[in-house]
């Protein structure tokens, strides 16, 4: 009985006999050839167009950048006769062929030739409306579309012809995932603790009533309201005779370490109020999800309203899914944080997923990275954006603004509205009407 052994298929062989030829033949034009290593959907490399340097020395690259899909083997050789052969590929690959922003060509090793046949892609389904109707397949000429090194002239020609992805004769408008800060707080309060009261200070407060956000350094205690009120369990801990309340502007002036504290004390003011709107938080990876209420059989849903639409759709923020011998729940989640841009402030809107095992506990493990990963490479543009417009409005309430309070008082107000800017150049997208 023979013993096992791994097993390198023909196909495989093949494909490495064309990638290899590739290579040697774009390095003949001087040119540089990448292989696509990994994540690779559709696109087997690139080559880099080069010229060389006035004086001889070396050689300079251009940027032009021209993407390649390689097969090879007889799989991919039809109708084959002495001037002609057809290679067929499949709908989704035309359509993702074709809606590229840069050009890209389909290169075919033919086994029994031993050569090397190439199409400019967006020409060729230019030139031919119909390629996109059963049987599906690229026709070659033996004669004209051999791909050797005579072939840069051609692929210099196909990238001076490609659209630019910048526009300057439009502009367009530029959105952004942060909600600006239209209010800060006044005052800032400054305590001693009381010197009995500094041990364990953290554990002391737990259980003692309301706790609003504070920083404690040093048996120093730094609020955003005044914390000898009544109402809070900080009044039984701090000196109320040495209580410093403070003008804002001026005591972020007196060192760089106060905006660090500010920093702090807002973030923690944005997480009671996610808290207070229904969102579970994980300490790490930091974020916030849904979970309230869902289980195996009830998905969660939440209402919201679309600022650039004007549309109040309702969104799938929680399920249950088994797949396999996987079984979890998928949440909708974020992560939401106060940053500074030169004297802005603003609430950072960073969309993402949760995985959990039970509605709460993360599911953690290959698997699951799997899942996660898979998830964020289908996440477009469009996809990521409109994530970031609903929880800008679960935050907001849909509304133009909300506002974060302590024990009813307004401390911070902040946009429901992302930022937005006016450019005066635009990114060219290629279109994407259905043949």
């Amino acid at each position: 009985m023979n013993a096992p052994h791994k097993i390198v298929p023909k196909s495989k062989i093949s494909e490495w006999r064309g990638l290899d030829r590739i290579s040697a033949i774009v390095h003949g034009m001087r040119c540089i050839w990448r292989e696509q290593e990994k994540d690779d959907i559709g696109i087997d490399g690139e080559i880099e167009l080069c010229r060389p340097r006035v004086d001889g020395d070396g050689l300079i690259g251009t940027g032009k950048i021209v993407k390649v899909q390689s097969k090879s083997g007889a799989s991919y050789i039809a109708r084959d006769d002495a001037e002609t052969f057809a290679a067929p590929v499949s709908e989704k690959d035309l359509r993702y062929w074709r809606d590229l922003n840069v050009p890209m060509i389909f290169v075919v090793f033919h086994p029994e030739d031993d050569f090397l046949y190439w199409k400019d892609i967006k020409a060729y389904l230019k030139d031919h409306p119909d390629a996109f109707k059963p049987p599906l397949r690229i026709l070659f000429d033996k004669a004209t579309d051999r791909f050797d090194e005579s072939a840069y002239a051609a692929l210099c020609e196909i990238c001076e012809q490609a659209p630019e992805r910048i526009a300057f004769d439009q502009g367009e408008t530029l959105y952004t995932n942060l909600l600006p800060v239209l209010r800060l707080p006044e005052r800032i309060w400054i305590s001693p603790v009381l010197p009995e009261k500094q041990r364990n200070f953290h554990d002391r407060l737990t259980g003692a009533g309301f706790v609003p956000p504070y920083v404690y350094q040093a048996g120093m205690l730094i609020t955003l309201s005044d914390p000898t009120s009544p109402t809070t369990a900080l009044a039984n801990v701090v000196d109320s005779g040495a209580l410093e309340d403070l003008d804002l502007a001026d005591w972020l002036g007196q060192s760089a370490e106060n905006e660090d504290h500010l920093r702090t004390l807002l973030n923690r003011l944005l997480h009671k109020h996610l808290h207070r709107i229904g969102c579970t938080f994980q300490r790490s990876p930091r974020r916030y999800f849904i979970s309230r209420g869902v289980d195996e059989e009830t998905p969660l849903h939440r209402k919201w309203f679309n600022v650039f639409s004007q549309r109040a759709p309702t969104r799938l923020v929680a399920k249950f899914y088994t797949y396999g011998k996987h079984r979890f729940y998928k949440h909708l989640a974020l992560n939401a944080r106060f940053e500074r841009f030169g004297n802005q402030w603003a609430v950072g809107i960073y969309p993402g997923l949760h995985y959990s095992t039970n509605g709460t506990t993360q599911w953690e493990g290959k698997a699951a990275a799997s899942f996660a990963i898979r998830a964020r490479a289908q996440e477009f543009n469009n996809a990521y954006y409109s994530n970031v417009l609903f929880w800008a409005s679960q935050m907001s309430g849909s509304k133009s603004s909300f506002d974060l309070c302590i024990d009813d008082q307004v401390i911070v107000t902040v946009s429901g509205v992302p930022l937005t800017a006016d450019a005066d150049f635009s990114v060219r997208i290629m279109s994407t009407a259905k043949a």
